[in-house]
């Protein structure tokens, strides 16, 4: 072992090497804050760092090292007022301000004896500190164990900063593990505020960000529908790449609710599994349960899969136990599965499409067409001497348990030949697309096997013009961008097709650009149209950020429309809706958002959205959306974080119709931020049903950096509330150099 010996004048320090990774550990790229050198994974013998006001002894026997005395090897730092090294036993004996770091961990206490290549030794009377997760905390003996494990005797913990008591572990043993980034405490209890809120003869909390089995952080809540809601999840790590999680759900109203969700994660693989069950529903009395199966495959030679399976029990298992409007909305439950061959220029597919509709008996729906099976060939090239080509082969059997059957083989060959060059750009295409069917000749006497083919042109082109400008007292960059786009598709008589999978596509600014108004391929519609649309963009010149975008556009029509979906009639005037939408930053805080369609045959707003959002600073949001559909939306929507005093913040929502007069969605609660915990409440109502609602109470209390208890009201927040943030974010990711004393 060699040992260097400097005094205080020419002190060198330096740098521990990091850990080297575990063989087989799961990597994970992750951003340094700084650049720096690639960390050495060979271990070598590392050398010893002495220094002192003043230095006694022998440097291959014995040193005794007094006033700021300090001895250093790799990433370990040993100091203390007086120093003994004893380099046959490569032991420490520190006197006087002893402390230890290592890996980010901090001890001090007034004595230390301390081995250290084998990381082993106790120190009395002493306070530590974690610095990924800012515990910190004190204990009237720590052993250090070797391996970065410490045992703590009469230990307390906590992340709350020093002179703050408004919470800590109070452990008559602890258990610290530095690798695996946890603690174990025996015979512990959690005091809040001076008061036991909780003890245990085990408990498990984190001291970093490393995953590790055991109890997760448990909810609790209060339903209109559910009754007392409380869920006591479980996490068990069984791998780095595969986990599984187990959360029983109590609710008093219903019975016991068994979640269950396992994932993983392979080089060629990853999927999740999804069981929830109910055994019985205390209000149906029989057993109700969730399903889904989500696996995706891909191999390096090409060879791909996956299934998308889901299924309830019952069309009302989302609407009676979803926590939001969003999960109590699912109608359609895909049952998908397909296996694919993917090469550079082609793929071919073979795919499963079901589903399972959940109907509301007051809004019925149409289940979509099964699809069993689906073959696909598709090839493509976006540079074969300077065209851009593709070509899709299709064969699919539709099948429906109450409308018509059948089976469509359709071929769609594209080319287009782009033109493009700095302020312009033009781009023709061509397109034919050729479907045939085979269908019920009960349905379709003699013509049970049509045959359609349509050819299609297009023609797009714009021009791209800019200027330097001043944006809110910074320099950009303003665009002028006006389009054409031209469209001739000769009529085809299409009454007597089926229609499996075509709908009309919402009218929107890129829908503008496309050849066919229909969705799908069972219609084509004819064609001879011009859209003229004309853009405006604000760019930062410094980052090209976009601040601002606006554009207005318009469909013009040379002819009348023939062809029309089942029941739909044709269209009566000589241009489509006129479309208008813009969207900008205004300086760091103001965000706006306006777009409106307007029919110029009726002279009416057919559809409109106008939405704002404040946010000064952190914490801190207002935002106001209002949406309106002719017949069917005419909403009203306002969320807000906001600080009502140094402490307390105050969030809501209201989502209301007003067309129904009725609350769609609401929420409203209160924040408390604490140094180091914070208190939420809040209550929510919100439609499950068009005849049903729910309301939800959440409390939560979380203790910074080691868990909460209650209902994760975060996630509802952050659903809720536009640009929503955490009142106390998670601390950073340590950097290489954060652990360095």
């Amino acid at each position: 072992m060699a040992l260097a010996v400097h005094t205080l004048a020419s002190a060198q320090e330096t740098p521990g090497s990091p850990p080297v990774p575990t063989t087989g550990a799961a990597l994970q790229l992750r951003l340094d804050r700084q650049l720096a050198a690639q960390p050495s994974t060979v271990k070598t013998a590392a050398p010893t760092f002495a220094r002192a006001d003043l230095i006694e002894g022998t440097v291959d026997e014995r040193l005794v090292l007094q006033g700021n005395a300090e001895v250093r090897r790799g990433g370990t730092v040993l100091r203390g007022d007086r120093i003994i090294y004893t380099q046959a036993t490569d032991e420490v004996n520190a006197e006087g301000h002893a402390r230890v770091f290592s890996e980010g961990a901090v001890f001090a206490g007034p004595r230390l004896d301390f081995r250290v290549e084998a990381q082993t030794g106790s120190m009395p009377d002493a306070e530590f500190s974690y610095a990924a997760r800012n515990g910190r905390g004190d204990a009237t003996l720590v052993e250090f164990l070797g391996n970065q494990q410490a045992r703590m005797t009469g230990a307390r913990f906590t992340t709350c900063a020093p002179g703050d008591e408004a919470w800590w572990i109070q452990a008559e043993k602890m258990e610290v593990d530095g690798l695996e980034e946890s603690a174990t405490a025996n015979w512990a209890k959690l005091y809040f505020k001076g008061v036991p809120v909780l003890a245990s003869p085990l408990m498990g909390f984190p001291i970093g960000d490393r995953r590790r089995s055991g109890f997760l952080t448990p909810g609790f809540g209060l339903s209109s529908t559910l009754g007392t809601d409380i869920r006591l999840p479980y996490y068990v790590n069984i791998a780095p790449n595969r986990d599984y999680t187990i959360a029983p759900r109590f609710m008093s109203k219903r019975g016991v609710l068994f979640e269950n969700e396992f994932r993983f994660l392979e080089p060629t693989m990853r999927g999740t599994l999804v069981y929830n069950v109910i055994p019985t529903d205390r209000q149906l009395d029989r057993s109700r349960d969730q399903t889904s199966v989500r696996y995706e495959y891909a191999a390096p030679s090409g060879l791909a899969g996956g299934i998308n399976y889901n299924r309830v029990s019952d069309d009302n298992f989302f609407v009676d136990f979803s926590e939001s409007i969003l999960g109590s909305s699912n109608k359609v439950l895909p049952q998908d599965g397909f296996l694919a061959y993917n090469q550079p220029y082609w793929n071919a597919a073979v795919r499963v499409t079901k589903n399972q509709t959940l109907q509301d008996p007051l809004d019925p729906v149409t289940p979509p067409y099964a699809r069993v099976p689906q073959v696909t060939v598709n090839g493509f090239n976006t540079d074969l001497k300077g065209f851009e080509v593709s070509a899709l082969l299709d064969g699919t059997s539709f099948r429906h348990p109450t409308l018509e059957n059948g089976d469509r083989y359709l071929v769609d060959a594209r080319a287009a030949y782009p033109v493009l060059a700095p302020g312009w750009f033009v781009i023709p295409r061509a397109r034919v697309v050729s479907r045939a069917y085979n269908l019920d000749p009960s349905l379709h006497p003699g013509d049970a096997n049509p045959v359609v083919t349509t050819p299609i042109l297009s023609l797009d082109s714009g021009l791209i013009f800019e200027r330097p400008i001043t944006w809110f007292s910074r320099a950009a960059q303003q665009t002028l961008e006006p389009r054409l786009f031209y469209t001739d598709i000769p009529y085809r008589n299409q009454d007597n097709l089926p229609n499996f999978d075509s709908a009309n596509v919402d009218l929107n600014y890129a829908q503008l650009f496309a050849e066919n108004i229909y969705s799908g391929y069972d219609r084509v519609a004819e064609a001879n149209q011009l859209t003229l649309a004309l853009a405006t963009r604000i760019l930062d010149a410094e980052t090209g950020a976009e601040r601002l975008r606006a554009a207005i556009g318009q469909r013009y029509y040379f002819g009348p429309q023939r062809v029309t979906l089942p029941g739909q009639a044709p269209r009566t005037g000589d241009a489509s809706d006129l479309l208008a939408g813009i969207s900008a930053q205004l300086g760091g805080s103001w965000a706006i958002d306006l777009a409106a369609q307007y029919a110029t045959d009726t002279s009416q707003i057919v559809r409109a959205t106008a939405g704002t959002r404040w946010q000064p600073r952190r914490a801190s949001v207002i935002s106001a959306y209002y949406r309106y559909y002719a017949g069917d939306i005419d909403q009203v929507d306002v969320a807000t974080q906001w600080p009502l005093s140094e402490r307390w913040y105050a969030v809501g929502r209201v989502n209301y119709s007003i067309m129904d007069r009725r609350i769609v969605d609401g929420l409203l609660g209160f924040e408390y931020k604490a140094d180091c915990w914070i208190l939420r409440f809040a209550t929510q109502r919100f439609a499950t049903s068009t005849a049903q609602t729910t309301t939800n109470f959440y409390v939560q209390l979380e203790l910074s950096g080691l868990t909460s208890v209650g209902t994760n009201a975060v996630q509802q927040l952050r659903r809720n509330i536009p640009g929503y943030q955490t009142l106390n974010p998670l601390p950073r990711q340590p950097g290489r150099f954060d652990y360095y004393e």
